[in-house]
This record gives C-alpha cells, sequence and structure tokens, in this order.
C-alpha cells in the first residue's frame, strides 16, 4: 500500500486559510436576503478573516490582534457573527499552541475572565440580545485557546522525553566507547604481558647458552656444539610461543602463514601450540638447568582440576621469576615450591645477590616483568609479594585462589 505523499506545513496553512475565506465569503453572501445592505462588507471581512490565517503559525498574537479586530468589524456592519466562529476558533487555538509565554499567560488569564465574565450571566440570561449573539464566539475562543494550551503541554512533555532519551542515547554510547576503550587497553595490557615473558625468559636463556658456548668452544667443541642446539631449541620454542600468540590475534589465519612453519614438512599445516600451564614448570627448568642454572622444583598437595588462567598465571610468574634470576642474580641457584590447597601457593627463591640490587637500582628492563606479575595476579583476586631475603638472594611469592571468582 502506497503513502499519500505529505504536505509541509506551509501549505496546509495556505489551503486552510482558502478554506476558510472561501467558506465565509459563500456564508456572508448566502446571507444577503436577511442583511443585504451588509452582505458586500461581510463577505469581505470573512474572507480577510481567513487569509489572515496563513501566518497564524510565525505571529499568532498578531493574527489573533488583527482576528478580533475583524470580529468588532462585523458586530460594526451588523452581520452575523455566526461565520466568525471557525476562523476565530483556528486563530485562538494557534495563539495558545504557537505562542510565546507572555501571549500564553494572557491568554490564560483573558479565557479565564471571558469565561467567567459572559459565561455567568449568559447562563443566568443577564445578556443583552446583541451580545448574546456574541457569547458563543467568544466562549469558542476561549475554549480553543484551553485545548492549545492542554496540546501545547503534551507537546513540551513529549519534547522533554525525546530530549532525555536522546541524552540518554548519548549517555548509552559514550559508555560503550569507554567500554570498549577499557576493552582494548586491557588486551594490550595483556598482548604486552605475553611477549614480555615470552621474549625476555627464551632470550635470557639463549643469552647464556650462546655466551657459555663461546667459553668452552676452544677446548670442548662437543659441549659448545651441545649448548647451540639448546639454543636453537630455544629459538624454536620462542617462535612457537609467539606464533601462537599471534594466532590468537589474527582472525582467520592460522598461526603458521609466517615464514617459516615449525617442525614438520613445508606447506604442512602446524596445530596451534597449547598454552603453557604449571604442568610444563618442571620442563622449563630442565631447560634453565642446562643453561647452567640449577633449578629445583617442590610440590606439595595435590594438584586437582586447574583452571587454564590459573595454570597459565602460575606458569608465567614462576617464569617471570627464574628469568629474574638468570638477569640479575649472577651466580645463584633457584627453588620453585608449589603448594596446592584452597589455594595456588606459589614461591620461587635464590641464593644469589644481585636481583634486589638490579630490580632495586632501575635497570633496563628491571621491574615491567614484576609489574605484569601484579597484573596476572590481581585479575584472580590473588596477592604478590616480592622482595630481598634475609641474608641474601630473592623471593617471589604468589597465592591464588583455586575457586572461581
Amino acid at each position: 500500500m502506497s503513502r499519500l505523499p505529505r504536505v509541509s506545513a506551509k501549505v496546509a496553512d495556505a489551503l486552510i486559510a482558502l478554506a476558510v475565506a472561501a467558506f465565509g465569503a459563500g456564508g456572508a453572501l448566502a446571507a444577503r436576503h436577511h442583511d443585504g445592505h451588509a452582505a458586500a462588507a461581510a463577505a469581505a471581512i470573512q474572507v480577510a478573516m481567513g487569509l489572515i490565517l496563513y501566518p497564524r503559525r510565525r505571529f499568532p498574537g498578531s493574527v489573533l490582534a488583527a482576528m478580533a479586530g475583524l470580529v468588532a468589524g462585523l458586530a460594526t456592519v451588523r452581520a452575523s457573527l455566526g461565520g466568525a466562529f471557525i476562523p476565530v476558533l483556528i486563530s485562538s487555538y494557534s495563539a495558545a499552541v504557537y505562542g510565546g509565554r507572555r501571549l500564553a499567560s494572557a491568554l490564560s488569564a483573558g479565557a479565564v475572565l471571558v469565561l467567567i465574565g459572559l459565561g455567568i450571566p449568559s447562563a443566568l440570561g443577564a445578556t443583552s440580545l446583541r451580545s448574546e449573539a456574541a457569547v458563543p464566539v467568544v466562549l469558542a475562543a476561549c475554549g480553543a485557546c484551553l485545548v492549545g494550551f492542554v496540546i501545547r503541554g503534551q507537546f513540551a512533555a513529549r519534547a522533554a522525553h525525546l530530549e532525555v532519551l536522546a541524552e540518554r542515547a548519548e549517555l548509552a554510547a559514550a559508555r560503550r566507547q569507554d567500554e570498549a576503550r577499557q576493552a582494548t587497553i586491557a588486551e594490550r595490557l595483556r598482548i604486552a604481558r605475553e611477549l614480555h615473558d615470552i621474549v625476555a625468559h627464551h632470550l635470557s636463556v639463549v643469552v647464556i647458552q650462546a655466551q657459555g658456548a663461546q667459553r668452552i668452544i676452544g677446548r670442548d667443541p662437543d659441549r659448545a656444539l651441545a649448548a647451540m642446539s639448546q639454543v636453537e631449541q630455544t629459538g624454536r620454542t620462542a617462535l612457537e610461543e609467539m606464533r601462537s600468540l599471534l594466532g590468537l590475534l589474527r582472525s582467520g589465519e592460522p598461526p603458521e602463514d609466517l615464514d617459516e612453519p615449525p617442525d614438520g614438512p613445508p606447506g604442512v599445516s602446524q596445530a596451534r601450540m597449547p598454552r603453557p600451564g604449571l604442568a610444563d614448570i618442571r620442563a622449563m627448568a630442565i631447560q634453565l638447568r642446562s643453561a647452567g642454572l640449577p633449578v629445583t622444583v617442590h610440590t606439595v598437595g595435590k594438584p586437582g582440576h586447574i583452571r587454564e588462567d590459573v595454570s597459565l598465571t602460575g606458569y608465567r610468574i614462576v617464569q617471570e621469576a627464574l628469568t629474574n634470576v638468570v638477569k640479575h642474580a649472577g651466580p645463584a641457584a633457584a627453588t620453585v615450591t608449589l603448594t596446592f590447597g584452597d589455594t595456588l601457593d606459589i614461591e620461587v627463591t635464590d641464593d644469589g645477590r644481585g636481583a634486589a640490587a638490579s630490580l632495586a637500582a632501575g635497570l633496563p628492563g628491571a621491574g615491567h616483568g614484576m609489574a605484569g606479575m601484579r597484573e596476572r595476579v590481581a585479575m584472580l583476586n590473588g596477592k604478590l609479594a616480592a622482595g630481598p631475603r634475609p641474608g641474601g638472594g630473592y623471593r617471589v611469592h604468589a597465592v591464588i585462589p583455586l575457586e572461581e571468582p
């Protein structure tokens, strides 16, 4: 079903004005056998009544005043006031709806006074015959004003409601933008933590293994070759973890779309590397022992079912703590203790003497991993403490609840 074309306000006002003018003129001419001497003048006045309705939206007060003068003109030529009923009704209504506050206040007071001054005497029969003929027109004008005030109030309430809805929409949009911005910041922090943990740990091990190979290559080529083999393996592990991380960030792209595939023939799709967890800590300790850092792992209690986020966080804490030992503690041995109960208790200690001094001195790279550990633990409602041990060495202690937060 096709929709009717929408008529603009100016066209509608022009059509109304012409229709009222034509109706008034026709009514005045039709009554000439009663008031022959006033028919022409009444027709002209009623045409004017209709035509002045055109600018009623822009000049409601002026139109109403002119309408009152034309009604007085009709009364002067002793023509029937019945033809003024419709134009007076429209002009009064328009003044109430489109007029300013002062005009609205004046109309309200005038409507009340007219209703009291004319309505009551008319009801009691205390008016003259001529004034009684004007009462319906005046009362219609007052009633139209009151109806206009009611509609104006509804328009104002609707406008206020739409304004409130617009403000709510703006607030909701701003809230969504803020949430998206916070989510982006949180995701960037998560990526930064993962990159730091992967790069810092594996490159620290690679540097130590490469340095060891350089020192012994002259007197023990076999050990140097084994050390370089460990360098290659550590680099591959770092590359695979980086590929896994990037695969999570790319939508629709498999992680093998990098320069070189991991182990396996070219062109064969490789499965995404699983995220490390607590079960991989012993393998990390073996790798560090091959790099020259004695690491001992102790487990107290039964692990049971550990959530993936807790397992990953525990692995990263141990990884970062041992990386700090490799980077800062100098010649040292480290101990990792995992205690399972209502919480996961992680303790990493070393007997070196450089970690605390390096972190306190603010050396390049010092402290960023510690901030990452604190963020990881805080996300799981856990607690982290780190600091020098009495008598030397460093201690990292984390407590993470095992129940779903």
